[in-house]
């Protein structure tokens, strides 16, 4: 744990979930405490690259994390601009905190463009396959990481159902979109569609460049 007693880092909150408690009512109490230091409302975005096992077995490891790194140098600097914060890689993946639903998904909108703009220019294998999940929602935010629903939804999306050329949206963070009237009018959109996660029916929306 941090030297002010504070929850701030993944280490700090596995420390501190040692004297989390056994009784009902400890845990209630750790739990507030927790959530009231370190929840806050966000929307995460998480990018994957399709292909990894087909590039991997046919050119190797080291042409696959070319992709990766030509998907860096184009993806990252979207991220500022839309008002993110590159949390960590995980393998493949970009994992992005947003403040709201609207500027993950129009970081992610930026993305589809410049990656598809690359491709045109790139022999098939060499092409930035690049799917998307976002969802936001109330979460717990560290200085090295964040947890709960939205992460693990943007995790599902991204990471095991999108395709080459999706944005997959949550529905929290569709419901957050288009309250605050996001206009879909120049993409392609489907949905919603149900997609099993674990024993729950996730809904969510595919949004794709025309």
């Amino acid at each position: 744990m941090s030297q002010s007693g504070r929850i701030t880092t993944v280490a700090s909150l596995l420390e501190a979930l040692d004297h989390r408690g056994d009784d009902p009512l400890s845990r209630q109490t750790f739990d507030q405490r927790i959530w009231e230091e370190c929840g806050q409302k966000a929307a995460i975005l998480v990018t994957d690259l399709s292909g990894f096992t087909r590039l991997t077995k046919k050119h190797g490891i080291l042409h696959f994390l070319a992709v990766f790194r030509r998907c860096e140098r184009l993806c990252l600097p979207v991220i500022p601009q839309f008002g993110g914060s590159l949390m960590k890689h995980e393998a493949d993946d970009l994992i992005v905190i947003f403040p709201n639903a609207v500027q993950a998904i129009g970081a992610g909108l930026e993305m589809l463009r410049v990656t598809h703009l690359a491709n045109q220019h790139l022999e098939l294998d060499d092409q930035i396959g690049m799917c998307i999940g976002v969802e936001s929602g109330t979460l717990i935010r560290l200085n090295d990481d964040a947890f709960g629903d939205p992460v693990n939804v943007a995790f599902k999306l991204g990471e095991d159902v999108a395709s080459k050329g999706e944005l997959l949206v949550g529905p929290k963070a569709w419901q957050e979109a288009t309250a605050a009237n996001f206009d879909f009018r120049s993409y392609r959109v489907d949905g919603p569609r149900i997609v099993e996660a674990g024993q729950v029916e996730l809904e969510h929306y595919a949004v794709m460049l025309r």
